[in-house]
C-alpha cells in the first residue's frame, strides 16, 4: 500500500513533492511521521514565546511566580505584575539616560529624536502609575484581617 501523504502532514512538509514519488509503505510512513511528531515536541521552545507564556500565567519580572503564600492567587498576579511594570519603567529610565548622553556628548546625528524621548517619558509615567495601582492594599473586607 502506497503513502497517502494528507494522513502524514509532518512527512508531507518535509519531503513536499518528492513523497508521492517515493512509494513508502503505509507502516514505514506511520513510523516516520510518529518519529517527526517527538522530535517536533522535543525542540526546545523560543525563549521569547516561554517568556509571554509565563507573563500570561502572571509570573513576575524574574519569570517566577509571586512566591508568598499566604495571599489570594490575585493577589500574587497583581504583585507579580507590578514588578513587570517596574522592570519595564527601568528599562525606559536606561534608555532616557542613554539618550541625554547622546545629546551631551555626540552630535546632532546620533541624538534620539525629540517623540521618541517624550514616549519614554509618557511610558515611565503609565507604567509606573500601573504598578502602583497594583501594589495598592486591597480593600479591608469585613470580617477578615
Amino acid at each position: 500500500m502506497t503513502l497517502p501523504h494528507p494522513t502524514h502532514p509532518r512527512l508531507h512538509a518535509l519531503l513536499g513533492d518528492a513523497l508521492p514519488g517515493l512509494r513508502l509503505p503505509a507502516a514505514a510512513a506511520d513510523i516516520l511521521e510518529d518519529a517527526l511528531a517527538a522530535a517536533h515536541e522535543n525542540v526546545p521552545q523560543p525563549a521569547f514565546f516561554a517568556r509571554l507564556r509565563s507573563i500570561a500565567r502572571g509570573d513576575g519580572a524574574n519569570g517566577q511566580p509571586w512566591p508568598e503564600t499566604r495571599i489570594t492567587e490575585a493577589r500574587a498576579r497583581d504583585l507579580a505584575g507590578a514588578t513587570r511594570c517596574l522592570a519595564a519603567v527601568s528599562s525606559c529610565a536606561g534608555l532616557l539616560l542613554a539618550a541625554q548622553a547622546a545629546r551631551e556628548m555626540d552630535d546632532a546625528r546620533a541624538h534620539c529624536p525629540p517623540q521618541v524621548e517624550e514616549g519614554l517619558l509618557h511610558a515611565v509615567q503609565v507604567l509606573a502609575d500601573h504598578a502602583g495601582a497594583l501594589v495598592e492594599p486591597a480593600a479591608a473586607v469585613p470580617g477578615q484581617q
